[in-house]
């Protein structure tokens, strides 16, 4: 391997999740010399597994993972779903089928069902285009791929909409001007609300100004409207696609280089990071690879690194940014972190002896006599949507709307008799303080906490088909519940959004990728820094890291070195060239 002049060039990277990991396989790729100071005890950052329900599941509390894939109709190749066919890790398209109950507890007609389902969804896709008509963004760049090379912004054009104007704001409207039911009105509003499991806080926080921004959550054809693509296709698609084993495969996969080649230490936390500017250097005569960032860790030691790049989570940022940076970071970096909005999304594994609803549905079906079709394998809805539950007022008296996906429509070896809650705004924050008071010491609380949330999601699950409270098979063997909300290395969060009131989200997110790293050798990636509808995924996090790394390699001119695994042609992680 030819080496090149960065035997002096040493970059720092703050936090060993996806997007510093992708960026250490960049510069490394490079011949930099790399070290990763990360405060948990693992890679990984917001991707974790837990093996609590006898097999392993992904806890990771990302928008679009670590159980979603978002692919693109761009033409691009997704860096995630490539990942994921390299290393085999398997995906699972969810059949067209939904289950909705209303507020009643009574399960909707399907036709019913279909029909507002179908129309929601066009309503969402409308409010895309009318915020991005309105932010001159029709016409212009491929979201998912802006942003990605010079981080250079996009022409923009003040907005037209109002900056208090939610999504839910739009779908009552629009439901009023379609829907001459009162009830399938109501009905259509109430189903608006699954949007919170996307973006992690309730629909009317949504800013419609920014919906655009949000677009890789349309839906997605697979469940919607029951479209079907060919798993080989790596271009042109846009669908939802669920991992239905873990990310442990990809993870290890974006990690290998920084593994082989950085220098990584895991339990350091970072407590102070400062900066001499660039130009003060220059203006004293000393060279452009003059070490500038000193980073101050838990343990009393100090090391110097010529550039740093800080990947700590928005949250972590918001809390700590003050304190944490000296000299201060510049007025307009600060104010983004802190007009950003924070989503507080958790899951709610329930395993079960056997799937009693699969059962009843085969069942079901079978007595029908139904025909052969795609589906007929998988005859349970993909999808259940409890609307504004009136029947719990003893654990739900403020309604919140429950929705589970049916893990048991996984293929074998993958196929549990789980349901998978997304939980939201405050319902997440009620169930994180049932994990939190019930952090098991010894085995009365593990105890308590079954029995606490077992109490609160049994209205929901006992009202699906072939429920029987008598039957072992209905109670459940296992529940686990993520509490991020209470992580301190997360900022007690989840990951960005952008919510109504927010006048410039899109400059928000482009101050924190432009960071100060040509004056201050400061960088900042992550999925808040992430290309605009990327931002909350674990691509847009991926995609920031790898704009980072080649951004240092342009500042310092240097070329790829020899032998380099970054951007091989069939490579495992440089396809977004």
């Amino acid at each position: 391997m030819e080496k090149t002049n960065t035997d002096k060039i040493h970059v720092g990277i703050v936090g060993a999740g996806i997007s510093g990991l992708r960026c250490a396989d960049i510069l490394l790729a490079h011949g930099f010399q790399v070290t990763i100071l990360e405060a948990r005890d693992r890679i990984g950052g917001r991707i974790c597994q837990s093996e609590e329900l006898g097999y392993t599941v992904d806890i990771g509390d990302h928008q679009s993972g670590p159980n979603w894939i978002h692919t693109w109709d761009s033409g691009e190749v997704h860096p995630i779903y490539h990942l994921a066919q390299q290393t085999g890790t398997p995906l699972h398209r969810w059949n067209s089928k939904q289950l909705l109950f209303d507020s009643e507890g009574r399960r909707l007609p399907d036709e019913l069902t279909d029909r507002l389902s179908t129309l929601l969804w066009e309503v969402i896709e409308e409010a895309f285009e009318y915020s991005a008509k309105a932010a001159g963004r029709v016409g212009g760049g491929d979201g998912a791929t802006e942003g990605r090379g010079d981080g250079k912004p996009p022409k923009r054009w003040p907005s037209t909409i109002p900056a208090d104007q939610s999504l839910y704001d739009f779908v009552k409207k629009r439901a009023a001007e379609l829907l001459p039911d009162e009830g399938e009105r109501r009905l259509l509003v109430q189903m608006s609300e699954m949007w919170g499991a996307y973006v992690g806080e309730p629909v009317w926080t949504q800013s419609l100004r920014f919906a655009w921004m949000e677009e890789c959550c349309g839906g997605g054809e697979s469940f919607t409207f029951g479209v079907y693509l060919d798993v080989r296709m790596l271009t042109s698609i846009k669908e939802e696609m669920f991992v239905e084993s873990n990310y442990s495969a990809i993870l290890q996969r974006i990690a290998a280089p920084a593994l082989a080649g950085a220098t990584i230490k895991l339990n350091t936390m970072v407590t102070g990071i400062t900066t001499s500017t660039r130009a003060s250097q220059e203006n004293s005569g000393a060279a452009r690879e003059q070490r500038a960032v000193s980073v101050s860790t838990a343990d009393g030691t100090s090391t110097v690194f010529d550039e740093l790049v800080v990947t700590a989570p928005l949250g972590w940022l918001k809390r700590n940014h003050e304190r944490v940076f000296s000299p201060p970071l510049p007025p307009r970096l600060s104010s983004a972190i802190a007009n950003l909005g924070l989503s507080i999304l958790e899951k709610v594994f329930i395993t079960f002896p056997s799937a009693f609803w699969v059962s009843a549905a085969a069942s079901a079906s079978a007595a029908a006599g139904q025909g052969q079709d795609d589906d007929d394998d998988d005859p349970f809805p993909s999808y259940t949507n409890w609307l504004s539950p009136a029947y719990a007022d003893d654990t739900n008296p403020h309604l919140w709307p429950q929705e589970i996906w049916n893990l048991a429509a996984f293929a074998a070896p993958n196929r549990h008799p789980t349901m998978l809650f997304y939980l939201y705004g405050d319902c997440s924050r009620h169930v994180a303080g049932i994990v939190a008071d019930t952090t098991p010491a010894a085995a009365g609380p593990q105890r308590r906490r079954y029995e606490l949330l077992d109490a609160f999601f049994r209205p929901y699950y006992s009202r699906l088909p072939g429920f029987d409270p008598s039957s072992a098979d209905c109670a459940p063997s296992a529940i686990l519940a993520t509490a991020w909300q209470r992580d301190e290395l997360s900022g007690g969060a989840s990951y960005c959004n952008f919510p109504a009131g927010i006048e410039a989200a899109d400059e928000d997110v482009l101050a924190i990728r432009e960071g100060c790293g040509e004056g201050r050798a400061l960088w900042f990636c992550g999925e808040h820094a992430a290309p605009f509808e990327e931002c909350g995924t674990v691509a847009g996090a991926y995609l920031s890291g790898e704009a980072v790394g080649r951004r240092i390699v342009g500042v310092r001119g240097l070329e790829k070195m020899e032998g380099g695994e970054e951007e091989e042609e069939e490579g495992r992680a440089g396809v977004m060239a």
